[in-house]
């Protein structure tokens, strides 16, 4: 697969709101940029798979030769450069991604919150997948072990030929812009593959000397930890913020505060999504009816169900379900 003709630019703000989801404090510059033009030509999406698992593809040419700043959030990382290179930079570990590079994949542990920079050439060319795991996905999965220690922690790996493949394939003009249920199921297929092959090779950190260890490493929030179990056990549904508070035993503004500086979003964000990717599984998997999705989001109304399903997905619960029934048919 070679270059594709580009057709089509990435400038400052859309590049800024597609990494919003992933990135804070997103710094960009680039040598002769007039901060107007585009910054990219190609093609950039993110989609959010499950809770705590976003994958971004990118078929890109760089312009100015960009340099992108940012604070990543605390989580696991999974980069594969299929054509092209990429530099990247996660706290003081850089590493040349892509055929000719140091490798063509990479799993970045990172226990807390990591500086990272992606260091262009004018001119250059990559086309690439990330998939993010946050540690609540992490946990739910059985690998928070791969978040221990103080450190960001690299390890290099070389995909199989067959995840390649499927890789490829997600990037014909078709597939870049395609946005619908069926396609989501596709990248999610991909996606737990992707994560499958590189949850493989990567291997927790070595563990320090425990007093070493214990200066450098955050202690575990317990309260966020039950937090997340009661999200997970399904208690969360239907309760407030407020309620959720009470039952940890901490003000509102404490658990808001706590929650967003170990997630990176906001708990109310963060709740609403959950619940809206709960219903719209059910949609997609289940074939639930439209009225019985609404009620495991918890929503009481359809019509504001609606509303807040289509603005996080960008089509509505029916158009989602219609979409389930006429892949069965199809197949």
């Amino acid at each position: 697969m070679g270059e594709p003709a580009f057709n089509h630019g990435i400038d400052a703000r859309q590049l800024r709101d597609l990494s919003a989801p992933l990135v804070r404090h997103q710094r960009l510059d680039a040598p002769d940029w007039d901060r107007r033009t585009a910054l990219l030509d190609g093609h950039m999406r993110v989609a959010e798979l499950q809770p705590g698992m976003r994958l971004r593809l990118a078929e890109v040419r760089d312009r100015f030769g960009l340099t992108s700043r940012a604070e990543l959030p605390a989580g696991l990382k999974i980069a594969l450069v299929i054509d092209g290179a990429a530099r990247v930079r996660y706290g003081t570990h850089e590493v040349f991604l892509g055929p000719g590079g140091n490798a063509t994949g990479l799993v970045a542990a990172l226990p807390r919150a990591t500086t990272f920079a992606r260091l262009g050439q004018a001119g250059g060319f990559e086309r690439t997948l990330t998939l993010g795991l946050s540690p609540h996905w992490l946990a739910r999965h059985g690998h928070s072990g791969l978040l221990q220690g103080a450190m960001p922690h690299l390890s290099q790996w070389t995909p199989s030929p067959g995840l390649l493949a499927l890789a490829a394939q997600l990037f014909t003009p078709e597939r870049l812009t395609r946005d619908d249920a069926a396609h989501h199921l596709q990248l999610s297929g991909f996606a737990m593959a992707l994560a499958g092959e590189a949850l493989a090779v990567a291997r927790p950190p070595t563990p320090l000397p425990q007093r070493l260890e214990a200066s450098h490493s955050a202690p575990v929030d317990r309260r966020l930890a039950r937090l997340m179990a009661l999200v997970d056990d399904g208690q969360a549904r239907g309760a407030t913020q407020d309620d959720l508070a009470r039952r940890l035993g901490m003000s509102l503004s404490n658990l808001q505060r706590r929650f967003r500086a170990q997630q990176g979003e906001s708990l109310g964000r963060f709740l609403r999504r959950h619940h809206l990717t709960l219903a719209r599984d059910a949609l997609t998997r289940e074939g639930a009816s439209v009225e019985a999705a609404a009620a495991l989001a918890g929503y009481t109304r359809a019509p504001n169900f609606a509303t807040a399903f289509k603005r996080e997905f960008g089509l509505t619960p029916s158009e989602c379900r219609a979409a389930r029934a006429g892949a069965s048919a199809s197949a």
